[in-house]
């Protein structure tokens, strides 16, 4: 089945959300307890929200390939994915919602201009406000300035959510080439594992590493120490694309650590 048909759109388009995840999150779940079609309104006194923000949040829902619109006017209805995406969220599996929204994502047709500008400028800080004028053009609109701050807004939250990006005030650094790694990577591990069910070691000891893979280029792996990161992040310019993914490996290490400790 063609991931067109699970997360029901049938033609091509750029994204443009009204919403964050906040928001998405918040349709989604509303949707998923209605268990059935609903429009905004209905939706709007259940979630404590103004019908305004109801309405957005659905939409935007749509335009990342949680939610579809039914035949009757102005209702939606979770997609195949979204209702796997509805099961996770209401389970409390953040990371399961953010790996399976990634891979949307990745393969919807609205955010292919969207993907497109991420890996141009793959490790590169940048103001979502360009993303936003880049969308605005091939569209051929022309949002004023409040629209264009809040469609950043919404594409900030979401592509921070995927980790797709990394936020940093109103600057974002596309992370991309890192997300479809770490997806590559898990789905070859998998494989592996399914055929060579001895080599738990050797995953154990691959989890000490941290992977950048460029598809068709290259793969590079570095220890998860703090030695050999900043060592590595020497050799490197400060420009360097390796230099944000260094830091979120530090980051995650902290993290990590943070909860251990």
């Amino acid at each position: 089945m063609s991931i067109d048909h699970k997360i029901g759109l049938k033609t091509s388009r750029i994204a443009v959300p009204g919403a964050g995840i906040d928001g998405i999150n918040h349709a989604i779940r509303a949707l998923y307890a209605f268990k059935r079609p609903a429009n905004y309104k209905e939706l709007a006194q259940p979630v404590g929200m103004s019908s305004v923000y109801v309405s957005m949040s659905l939409s935007s829902s749509r335009h990342v390939g949680l939610t579809k619109l039914t035949g009757q006017r102005g209702y939606y209805w979770l997609t195949e994915l979204g209702e796997k995406y509805a099961m996770y969220l209401t389970a409390g599996k953040e990371q399961k919602c953010r790996e399976l929204l990634t891979k949307i994502i990745l393969q919807n047709p609205w955010w292919t201009e969207i993907v497109n500008f991420l890996r141009i400028n793959q490790g590169k800080e940048r103001d979502v406000l360009d993303l936003v004028l880049d969308i605005e053009g091939k569209l051929g609109k022309k949002w004023s300035n409040r629209m264009r701050a809040r469609i950043g807004s919404a594409l900030t939250s979401i592509l921070g959510y995927t980790e797709m990006v990394l936020i940093k005030g109103n600057k974002i650094i596309p992370q991309i080439g890192l997300t479809e790694g770490k997806s590559d990577q898990e789905n070859g591990r998998k494989n592996v594992e399914d055929k060579k069910p001895s080599v738990g070691a050797l995953n154990k000891e691959s989890e000490k590493f941290a992977e950048f893979r460029i598809p068709d280029s290259f793969i590079l792996y570095v220890r998860k120490e703090k030695n050999a990161i900043d060592f590595f992040k020497n050799q490197v310019d400060e420009n360097s694309v390796f230099v944000p993914w260094l830091e979120l490996i530090k980051k995650k290490m902290e993290e990590k650590n943070n909860k251990e400790s």
